[in-house]
This record gives C-alpha cells, structure tokens and sequence, in this order.
C-alpha cells in the first residue's frame, strides 16, 4: 500500500516514519513513496468543482472523445446529453467525504525507490454530494412553442417576417433552448415535418402547408399517375415556380418514398404515404368544424383522398375522438401534441374529456410519454383506475365516483 499523510506543515520523512511506528504498520507491507496532504483554503476551491458520477458506457465514450453537454435554460432542471440520450441530472448525499486530489498516485503505480520518499499534494476540496444520472425523456415539447412562433407562410410573407424581428431558429439555436439531444432532437424534427428554409427550422402554417400537399396531389392526378409510380423530377420542376425548390423537397420526402420499381428513363419512381397523407387530410376537415357528425366526416374524408388510397379509423389515433355512443355519432379534433407533458396533468385532462377510456383508446395520447421502465400499461395502472364492463377493460380517474 502508498501511505498517505495529512498536514498542516511541511512532514520530514523522519515524521513519517515515526507516523508509521505509531500505527504499527511495516516498512516492508508499504511502498516507498508516501503522499503528504494539504488542505487549499476553503476560500480557494468552493464552488469550483462538483463530482459526477458516470456508468461505464458514458465514461468510456468521454475517454474517446466524445461529448457530454449540460442543457437548460433559467428555471429548468439541467439535464446531460451525449449525441444521442438525454439524463436527469440529480444531487445526491453520500455518507463518506470524498476527497479531490489532482494526481494521485495508487497503488498500482509502482515507485521504485531504495528508501522513503515524500510527494506533497494538495486536496482541492472535500465533498458530501455528488451528481448522479438517469436516462430521461428527452424534453421536446419547446420545439413546438420556438417553431409555432415564425411559421411559414410562403415567400411574399417573409419580408414581414424580417421586418417584424420574429426570431429565426437554427440547429445550433435549438439545441442551445431545447433539452434533448442533437439525435433526439433531429428525430423530433422529422417526425413533426419540421422544414429548413435558409438554414433555419420552421414549421409550414397549416393551409400553406395544405396548399403545397394539394399542389403535389393535384400534379399526380392530372397525369393520371399510380400512386406508387410518381416521377420525383417532373413533378418538382413543374411546381418550382409555385413553391420554393427547398420546401417542396422537403414537402414531398414527407409524403413519398422511393421503391425499387424505376420508368423507361432509368429514374427510380416513388409511391405516396398512405397514412401521413390520410392524417393530415384529417386534419383539414376536423380544423374546420367543432364535433363532426361522424358518417358524414368518414364520406368526406374518403373523398378528400388520392383514388387507391383507403381510409381507416386507425389513421386518426392521436389526432381525433369519436363518440359513437351518441345519436348521432360524432368525431372531434383532439390532438396529442396540444396535451401537456406532464404525466398527471395530461391524466387529468384526459378523464376530463372522456370519463372512461379503453387501451386502446387513451394509448395514442400516452405512448409519447411512456419510458423503458413505466410503459404505457404500468402509467395507467399509476394515474388511473381499472374496471370491466361485459369483458371490455376500461380505464377512469383515479379517484373518480
């Protein structure tokens, strides 16, 4: 073993000895280095330091260079993001001081000296807590608050936009406000049909956005095109001068995709998303109107469609509710992502709205917040009460009559 010594002066090796003498130890069970320390005033390390703790996988991402970034605004929680995970960070207690001492020597580093030698170090601070971390959601909800502030309206609105001072936000803008990280935070973008313009992420406003899809659906229909056989080129050429290039790219990845068949050409042809496409045409008609008789709404809906495309009532989970217990049954706009993130105030709202809900039901609007640990059914056995009417599993407020 090093035999450490503690001090408020300068130690002889003659003092160590006699330390050693004292604690009935043996020269021979010991190293021959021993390490001296010394306090620096307490004025001169508080507040410098704080000790992490980190598993395996993030200390060994660390060693390899990796980054580990702390993200917060005033008034949040911080939390800690590598490239791809987010974590809570947490203050936590521990019952033995834990000592900070810059170059240390263990054990394991052999000193080979033919007598006693002494290393004086300085202990930059003694500490009773430290910072532990767990795996989190990431906290995307500001996404939506940042980007719903400069929507994009089209070309002929963006000198107001300018003018008006309305803050445009890049990547790096938002990574600096949003706690999530860099990987999470593109998903987010995607899955929300985020789009880059100039460089800065905006959300479409909902009828520009109509009018762009509309123009792309309206293209394929006058050339009587499959709906999984739709030529890319001709069909962004022929809409440039209506919408600028980059938002009708980024327009059409969010509703076709490629296959494998390719036309006479050789260019490789592209099939229109069912569901998306479906949903938000949905979307279109319930913004229109409070409770929609819901017959009437389904007609309309298949109307509103492609030809070859079918709707189906699954393409509205998490944007809409039905109620087909009423005369007539009706559906209503009720979007997921206007719910809060906090768990038990969504819970609330939910069973405010509807008082009881089946699975399959209220899943749409829990799934976003279930983790690895509390997945949708341990939320609801949590937050909410179960019951069964002729064998169907149905779910209510917690404390309701």
């Amino acid at each position: 073993a090093i035999f450490f010594s503690f001090c408020s002066y300068c130690r002889t090796v003659e003092d160590v000895q006699t330390v050693i003498q004292h604690a009935k130890l043996f020269e021979g069970d010991l190293q021959p280095l021993s390490q001296v320390l010394s306090f620096v005033p307490r004025t001169e390390a508080q507040g410098k330091y704080r000790f992490l703790e980190l598993d395996p996988t993030l200390l060994s991402n660390l060693q390899r260079g990796q980054s580990l970034v702390f993200r917060g605004t005033r008034g949040e929680n911080a939390v800690l993001c590598t490239h791809n995970r987010t974590y809570d960070v947490k203050e936590a207690e521990t019952s033995n001081s834990l000592l900070l001492v810059p170059d240390l020597r263990w054990p394991a580093q052999n000193v080979d000296e033919a007598g006693r030698m002494l290393e004086e170090k300085q202990v930059l601070g003694v500490f009773h807590k430290y910072y532990e971390l767990r795996t989190c959601k990431p906290r995307l909800r500001k996404v939506r608050q940042l980007l719903e502030e400069c929507l994009y309206r089209g070309p002929e609105y963006e000198d107001y936009i300018a003018q008006s001072g309305i803050k445009l936000y890049t990547f790096q803008d938002l990574l600096e406000n949003v706690q999530a990280s860099e990987e999470e935070l593109r998903t987010e973008l995607k899955e929300n049909l985020a789009c880059c313009i100039n460089g800065a992420w905006r959300f479409l406003e909902h009828e520009y956005h109509f009018r762009v899809l509309s123009y792309i659906l309206n293209f394929v229909d006058e050339n009587s095109w499959p709906i999984d056989k739709i030529n890319k080129t001709e069909t962004l050429q022929s809409l440039a001068a209506l919408v600028p290039m980059d938002v009708l790219e980024q327009c059409f990845s969010w509703y076709a995709e490629e296959t494998v068949t390719v036309d006479k050409d050789g260019e490789t042809l592209y099939r229109l998303l069912e569901e998306r496409i479906c949903r938000f045409l949905a979307e279109v008609l319930l913004r229109q109107a409070g409770k929609f008789n819901l017959k009437d709404f389904l007609s309309s809906w298949q109307q509103s469609v492609p030809e070859g495309m079918q709707t189906t009532e699954k393409y509205l989970e998490g944007i809409a509710l039905m109620d087909k217990n009423s005369k007539p049954e009706v559906i209503w706009y009720f979007p997921e992502t206007d719910l809060p993130e906090d768990i038990s105030e969504r819970i609330r709202i939910l069973f405010q709205t509807r008082d009881k809900w089946t699975l399959d039901e209220i899943r749409p609007y829990i799934q976003r917040l279930a983790t690895e640990k509390l997945n949708v059914n341990a939320l609801l056995t949590k937050h909410a009460r179960a019951s069964s009417v002729s064998g169907v599993r149905y779910y209510s407020a917690k404390h309701a009559k």
